[in-house]
């Protein structure tokens, strides 16, 4: 899972940042992997936060799709499988994170509405978002 993130949040997208920011053993972390097998590729992962954990409300963040996972639609897949652990987890359909710039209208598709932003986080424009049902 770190070396999925690295790939795509540092490599990929030359950025530089501390990946390790201490909040992983906190979080809940759903993983997509091509067949059963625990050494398939990870195609997809988010991490998950408990109200009050990372915000008041639920979060999800550190949400990717890896490069051989694209284009299947596996990015709207992990984030309807998010909403529908923190609702069983949690019993809240609310929800906040902070998302790259130019997946704004991705999340808004999926219900979520800017708070703020935009703002710079490690060169790149972000925005925090909530979804509230």
């Amino acid at each position: 899972m770190l070396k999925a993130r690295q790939d795509v949040f540092v490599v990929e997208q030359a950025c530089p940042y501390p990946d390790i920011d201490g909040k992983d053993a906190l979080a809940w972390h759903l993983i997509g992997q091509q067949g059963g097998d625990g050494d398939a590729p990870i195609l997809a992962s988010a991490r998950l936060f408990a109200p009050g954990d990372y915000y008041p409300e639920a979060a999800i963040g550190r949400v990717l799709t890896t490069a051989p996972g694209r284009g299947r639609g596996l990015g709207r897949s992990i984030m309807e499988e998010c909403h529908r652990f923190v609702l069983e987890r949690f019993g809240t359909p609310v929800v906040r994170l902070n998302g790259q710039g130019y997946l704004r209208e991705f999340y808004e598709s999926l219900g979520y509405r800017v708070v703020k932003g935009p703002y710079d986080e490690d060169g790149i424009p972000h925005y925090e978002m909530l979804k509230e049902r």
